[in-house]
């Protein structure tokens, strides 16, 4: 965009690319304010080495 001096603009994803692992979902919790029922998604390598886990409470 010429012209357009001194904004700053979100530039988006610079790499992506397609790796195996293994992605399990599961429900954890008891539903309690303490421990509220939700769904973790995990991680896993094929050698069952825990890479990441998504736990939102």
């Amino acid at each position: 965009m010429a012209g357009i001096r001194g904004t700053t603009r979100p530039r988006g994803t610079d790499g992506a690319r397609v790796i195996r692992v293994i992605e399990t979902k599961s429900l954890r919790g008891i539903g309690t304010e303490e421990d509220p029922a939700r769904i973790v998604t995990q991680y896993w390598d094929f050698k069952g080495n825990l890479l990441a886990e998504a736990d939102y409470k």
